[in-house]
């Protein structure tokens, strides 16, 4: 049977949007545009997968990745998301940006128990799984009209580029899948696949270069966490040696790996002169808590900082008020504890070691914000 054409270039053409979504419900194959390259959608079936793998001439066992229609959609796949990759996903998503997410043992139970034992093993390979959200809206709408999960790989057989447009799908697939989309002046703009970041054991690693490079993702996606006192070689330093160990120990990695995972942890003063080390009792005290700021510097706080980071915290209620008269966004800036972190400069170790104690204990309560 002839691959049927039809052109979609407006999101009110709901019929015609209809249509294909139910050519895909009813088990067929149709070649949509996204912002990067077509893709060949298909309902996560084995049958699906099957007619897939003929098509593009893949080895059986190949995974193929879930493609969704909004991006609030992925909390029914993916249940935990680690704060990194939340902040990816809501800067970039709709996007070129495919995602794949490993996901603990008692959330993979949970998934099966959900989606039931066939669509979990289509979705799910070797505890993770990849989920794409494109930003094209005509095949957003089609996607979420497909009451079952879709999975969409690139259209192109074999080690044949990706089409980009629908003459190319032609090429490849007439007669051999049921439609092809033509979309848009938007359609496939970038011209190239999405890039493929995974979020596991080892933190970020781009599993496929495309639109973004590693830069790009890491620094789109690290949370950035900036603590804040007077002179930045007391508490604020302290602080921030402390918080670096106690979310290297919750994520499971080494201290210096932090970034790898998305977390980006530094200090400031409010009357800092830039480049003093922390004070040795500052850094005699983190040793005993397993951390080293020997490197520390201060430096001044400024505007840019306070705009530039996710999470800041104040030792005092005075740094909290500059802090916050320096942000456009009021609630980014926020105490440390509900009891201010007295200044120990001139005190003794035994008056650091309370201090340290304190950041700790407020550290430790507050550390399921940003995980």
């Amino acid at each position: 049977m002839p691959t049927k054409v039809i052109k979609i270039d407006s999101p009110n053409q709901t019929k015609d949007i209809r249509a294909v979504s139910q050519i895909i419900e009813q088990g067929g194959i149709a070649a949509i545009p996204t912002e990067t390259v077509y893709g060949m959608a298909a309902k996560a079936t084995p049958e699906g997968i099957e007619r897939l793998d003929s098509l593009k001439k893949r080895q059986e066992g190949k995974r193929y990745t879930l493609h969704i229609g909004d991006k609030k959609d992925l909390d029914a796949y993916v249940p935990v998301l680690k704060a990194p990759v939340r902040k990816l996903i809501d800067k970039i998503w709709p996007g070129p940006l495919t995602l794949v997410v490993d996901l603990d043992e008692d959330s993979l139970k949970k998934q099966r128990k959900k989606l039931g034992k066939e669509i979990f093993k289509c979705l799910y390979s070797d505890g993770s799984i990849g989920i794409r959200c494109p930003d094209l809206s005509v095949t957003r709408q089609i996607l979420s009209l497909v009451k079952t999960p879709v999975i969409a790989p690139s259209a192109n057989p074999g080690s044949h580029p990706p089409a980009v447009t629908f003459e190319q799908v032609l090429g490849y697939f007439d007669n051999q899948i049921d439609v092809v989309v033509i979309g848009g002046s938007d359609s496939c703009r970038y011209n190239k696949s999405s890039t493929v970041v995974k979020y596991g054991t080892n933190g970020f690693q781009i599993l496929r270069d495309g639109v973004f490079n590693e830069n790009d993702i890491l620094k789109i996606s690290t949370i950035r966490i900036l603590f804040v006192c007077t002179g930045n070689t007391c508490r604020s330093p302290m602080a921030e040696g402390i918080c670096k160990k106690i979310l290297a120990d919750k994520i499971g990695c080494t201290i210096d790996s932090l970034p790898r995972f998305g977390y980006r942890i530094e200090s400031a003063g409010v009357a800092a002169t830039d480049g003093s080390p922390a004070s040795e009792e500052a850094e005699i005290i983190c040793r005993q808590f397993g951390v080293s700021i020997a490197g520390h510097r201060s430096r001044l706080l400024t505007a840019q900082m306070i705009k530039e980071f996710d999470f800041i915290f104040a030792m005092s209620r005075t740094h909290l008020q500059i802090c916050r008269t320096l942000s456009e966004s009021q609630g980014k800036v926020n105490l440390l504890d509900i009891h201010e972190v007295s200044d120990p400069f001139g005190g003794n170790l035994e008056i650091y070691k309370k201090c340290a104690e304190q950041i700790e204990s407020a550290l430790k309560e507050r550390i399921e914000e940003f995980l």
